[in-house]
């Protein structure tokens, strides 16, 4: 299963687009909404257990010159 998440502003912060893929630890296969909740790999047969990566792109590149820290 594949969860894509735009960029956004809330309250002046920025939130960089992102997406979180989980697919079944023993065999790779994304994990459907109904293998979640049966608890059950439909292609291993194994019991489910998660593995999650995390994917995040940047918003921006700072202005040469411009002082990050302090």
């Amino acid at each position: 299963m594949k969860q894509l998440f735009e960029a956004q502003r809330i309250d002046g912060i920025k939130y960089p687009k992102y997406e979180v893929e989980i697919v079944c630890f023993h065999c790779q296969d994304p994990v459907s909404q109904a293998e979640e909740t049966s608890g059950v790999c439909t292609n291993c047969g194994e019991a489910w257990r998660p593995k999650v990566s995390v994917a995040i792109w940047a918003t921006s590149i700072p202005a040469a010159g411009t002082k990050l820290w302090g």
